[in-house]
């Protein structure tokens, strides 16, 4: 056999796609080994970097691919844009930070999370989108099935939890009381973003028992950043745009 489907045969049992796919045109460009050896492990860093993102974003399992690019700050001016930017290089995630963005419907709160995820997808971190109705569903559903410590480990291996519409729905003491184990298992150790509607004065909404609104909100703020939204709901003011023009 002669070097080139040996080479060949060694990079696709090494699983160095990119670089067999490109080796022939890359040499072309280079005479020296060395650039092209790094030209080419350039190449398959990058495939390798592209793949891994594309695989955990579809693992987060956004509702909808949203950027931060895409988010109109000037509806939210009261909002301080470069201290919630800063959240976006990741630190907090490594920090064991939590992220709490609070405001009434319809302020792009879930838009934030959804890029907050993406952003981080894209960083390396693993990620995983839901709802609180959902999360809680989960939790009780893996509780009677005798299955939610180990529910628990897989989630313990996610390193930021978004959590979206917090406080829209109440719950029974068996789903707090689920939730707050959820809470206080990362707490320290991993990362968790949410967005409620409610401000914490009105977490007992949620929460039939204000010892656990309490410790939840204890061990989401003590290392986390809060975000007030404020205003009219984007969707009602392009609703309202619209009749006005009909």
């Amino acid at each position: 056999m002669t070097s080139e489907p040996v080479l060949e045969l060694n990079l696709r049992g090494l699983h160095l796609s990119a670089v067999l796919a490109n080796y022939k045109h890359a040499l072309a460009d280079h005479s020296e080994p060395l650039p092209y050896l790094s030209h080419l492990i350039a190449l398959e860093s990058s495939k390798r970097h592209e793949n891994g993102v594309r695989s955990r974003v579809a693992a987060a399992r956004f509702p909808t691919i949203k950027t931060i690019e895409s988010f109109d700050f000037a509806l939210q001016p009261e909002l301080p844009k470069t201290k919630l930017l800063e959240h976006f290089d990741g630190q907090f995630i490594a920090a064991h930070r939590n992220l709490i963005l609070s405001g009434p419907p319809g302020l792009g709160k879930s838009h934030i999370l959804s890029a907050l995820g993406l952003a981080m997808c894209m960083r390396g971190y693993r990620v995983a989108f839901t709802t609180a109705a959902e999360l809680l569903m989960k939790l009780i559903a893996a509780k009677k099935n005798g299955t939610l410590q180990r529910y628990y480990k897989l989630l313990d291996r996610i390193d930021l939890m978004l959590i979206d519409e917090l406080g829209y729905i109440p719950f029974d003491r068996e789903a707090t009381d689920l939730l707050f184990q959820l809470v206080s298992q990362r707490y320290e150790r991993r990362s968790i973003a949410l967005t409620t509607n409610l401000p914490f004065e009105k977490w007992t909404q949620i929460f039939p028992d204000e010892m656990t609104a309490t410790a939840v909100i204890d061990r989401l703020v003590h290392h986390g950043s809060v975000f007030g939204f404020s205003g009219q709901s984007h969707r009602l003011r392009t609703r309202g745009k619209s009749s006005k023009n009909g």
